[in-house]
């Protein structure tokens, strides 16, 4: 997975799932919809353990904005950030760009 920020989309696996999703909800999907799409077209992705919790948090962020978050997404998020899932990646770009991840994910807790 390639990284290029802390950002919650600065990554190969979130930017796709904000793709597919934003595509859906142009072609009429709802948010659901658009979710389990996502999920649907990223699976061969997301089998890797490291970028499904990556994605679980786009689609977190992209329910946000979308002012429809739903209740299991929302949980799963948390966990993530809680537990410290899906830091895999930005622990092996060395300590400083870890905890600018760590910083982003507890930013993006509070809006949880």
């Amino acid at each position: 997975m390639g990284i290029w920020g802390d950002g919650l989309f600065e990554n190969d696996a979130a930017s796709a799932a904000k793709a597919i999703f934003e595509v859906a909800l142009a072609d009429g999907a709802s948010v659901v919809e658009a979710t389990k799409q996502v999920l649907d077209e990223l699976k061969s992705m997301a089998d890797d353990e490291g970028v499904f919790p990556v994605i679980l948090l786009a689609l977190a962020a992209l329910q946000v904005e979308a002012n429809q978050l739903q209740p299991d997404i929302r949980a799963q998020a948390l966990d993530i950030i809680s537990s410290g899932k899906g830091l895999k990646h930005w622990e092996e770009l060395g300590p400083v760009n870890l905890e600018q991840r760590k910083a982003t994910l507890e930013r993006f807790k509070a809006k949880l």
